[in-house]
């Protein structure tokens, strides 16, 4: 008999969009406006921008995390700072090594 003995891998429940994310996919809509979403622009390793964070986490040598809507944004690299900050995004310049995305 063909896959016995094989153990049933157990399948993640896929979430299923609720109506402001099906709306927004319709009308073709930017999701960090509509969703509050986090949208990230990295150059290279050196340049990160993050629009719709919340705030400011932890701010040390070496490490930055950042509240966002959908988890922490944690950044990790050598001589990273934050070179510019406004209400509506935050830049951070740096020898960028890592970025980790956590709920």
């Amino acid at each position: 008999m063909a896959g016995a003995g094989k153990k049933d891998k157990k399948l993640k429940p896929v979430k299923k969009p609720n109506l402001k994310e099906r709306v927004t996919e319709v009308l073709e809509l930017p999701k960090e406006i509509v969703l509050n979403m986090p949208k990230l622009t990295m150059l290279g390793n050196g340049d990160l921008i993050v629009e719709n964070y919340k705030g400011i986490l932890e701010y040390d040598e070496g490490i930055i995390r950042l509240n966002t809507a959908s988890g922490i944004i944690r950044v990790t690299g050598a001589d990273i700072y934050i070179k510019e900050i406004t209400m509506e995004s935050i830049m951070i310049f740096g020898n960028i090594q890592s970025l980790e995305f956590t709920k």
